[in-house]
């Protein structure tokens, strides 16, 4: 029997409400019994802390490529190269056949983030009496123009974007005659320009086959100039933020798992 504790009425042993007050007489308690650690739930823990580990090279390596595109590029969000100064005899300074492949899923999606590389080009002349010419054209149609020109083809130029020694410039010399005409009578140039004194490029490669040719705007022979080259990647910054919310999901998706399994385990 139990006893009311209001009452003092004597009820059944297994009766909820007294007969006779109706007070309550039995609360059940349900106590959750806690589960021990199993391999799933040490798996999850495991997979989460990996989630986490990832999360944080993504929004760190998403955060250094925004910090170096800010620190390192100049107001057009060009990197620039050094200055580099180059002196020739003959009638022109070549890079020759610069070939351009684009695969066109990739050129979508670079259109998407912003679009291709670009590239900029600044010289300035040495000579003050002299203009400098720089242009760029594509192979099949500055051939006949270029090919039958005694000019300097460029083999190795230091830049400043590598480390280590100062390498100097080497050229291979292309025997031939001089130019048929100025270069700025030319009309085959895909951009050009030019200036006695400092001038500048830009140029947005489209697929194929391209000289970039240096010469004096008159035709004449012997160039002295200083030339700086920088690239462009519009996606740079994009790529940046695409990591850093990459990241931020990755994470989030580590922290959930963390969370509920932990939580699950609790009594």
């Amino acid at each position: 029997m139990v006893k009311c504790p209001n009452c003092g009425e004597e009820n059944r042993k297994k009766a909820m409400y007294c007969r006779k007050c109706g007070k309550k007489l039995q609360t059940n308690v349900y106590v959750k019994r806690k589960e021990p650690w199993g391999i799933v739930h040490i798996g999850v823990i495991l997979l989460s802390v990996l989630l986490l580990i990832t999360s944080f090279g993504l929004i760190m390596g998403g955060t250094g490529m925004r910090s170096f595109k800010d620190v390192m590029t100049d107001e057009d969000g060009y990197l620039m190269s050094k200055t580099q100064t180059i002196q020739v005899p003959s009638y022109g300074i070549v890079a020759d056949e610069i070939d351009i492949e684009l695969d066109q899923d990739a050129m979508r999606f670079f259109q998407r983030q912003g679009g291709f590389v670009s590239f900029k080009v600044t010289t300035e002349s040495l000579d003050p009496t002299k203009e400098v010419f720089i242009g760029v054209a594509r192979y099949a149609d500055a051939y006949s123009y270029i090919e039958p020109m005694e000019y300097h083809e460029i083999a190795d130029i230091d830049m400043g974007w590598e480390r280590g020694e100062e390498q100097e410039t080497v050229y291979v010399l292309h025997p031939g005659d001089a130019p048929a005409t100025p270069p700025t009578e030319q009309d085959f140039w895909v951009v050009q320009a030019s200036s006695a004194g400092e001038q500048t490029i830009s140029w947005e490669p489209k697929e194929g086959n391209y000289y970039v040719v240096l010469m004096n705007a008159d035709g004449s022979e012997g160039i002295t100039a200083n030339i700086r080259l920088g690239v462009q990647v519009p996606f740079f910054g994009g790529l940046g933020d695409i990591l850093i919310g990459a990241g931020v999901v990755v994470g989030a998706i580590g922290l959930l798992m963390l969370y509920f399994t932990i939580k699950r385990n609790q009594p």
